[in-house]
């Protein structure tokens, strides 16, 4: 028993130092955070004030600086959208070249059988007088057994590509091929057939 009442008195002991211990550091510890306190405080009364502005200033653009980057915008846009365009003209009469070569050796197959070229594109297969993109209308205005004419009219949007109205493909005798556009026959002034 005596054993006992002394091991109790050693843990009362022990728990009664770490206890003891615990209240004197969270007292170092709590004098530390005043100090700190105070030194801070301290940091901002030695700093001169700073007047607040009269309004209050807010992250954006005012309203001039928006019309100006607007007008800056639209001048831009306005120089560059009618050459996007003329640029998206050419890159679409690949779509009536195509469909003219096409006609052309169809008319070569048609010949090879019959006296004379086909003056219709019924009769060489095509189920539709558009290009296969649907940018151009395909006619034969000529067609006998010395040659024929080709012609591709722009439709739609394409339509303003006014130069190159219509792409011309004309055959002669055997082999005289004639790539004219616009309101030239004979010639191709305006480099339609070229890219």
């Amino acid at each position: 028993m005596k054993q006992a009442l002394s091991r109790k008195k050693r843990m009362d002991t022990v728990h009664g130092h770490s206890a003891r211990l615990h209240r004197s550091l969270y007292k170092m510890n709590t004098q530390d955070h005043n100090l700190i306190d105070l030194k801070h405080q301290g940091r901002q009364r030695m700093r001169p004030r700073q007047r607040k502005p009269s309004r209050p200033q807010s992250p954006g653009w005012t309203l001039a600086e928006l019309m100006i980057s607007l007008a800056l915008m639209s001048v831009l846009a306005a120089l560059a959208l009618p050459t996007y365009q003329q640029q998206q003209r050419q890159a679409q009469r690949s779509d009536g070249q195509a469909a003219l070569v096409q006609l052309q050796m169809d008319q070569a197959r048609w010949r090879s059988q019959h006296d004379a070229y086909a003056d219709s594109l019924t009769a060489l297969g095509w189920s539709s007088d558009f290009s296969p993109r649907g940018q151009y209308r395909i006619s034969i205005p000529q067609a006998d057994a010395e040659g024929y004419t080709l012609e591709a009219w722009p439709q739609g949007a394409q339509a303003a590509d006014r130069d190159c109205s219509p792409l011309r493909l004309n055959w002669r005798d055997s082999a005289t091929v004639t790539l004219s556009a616009g309101q030239h026959p004979g010639s191709d002034p305006d480099r339609c057939w070229r890219q």
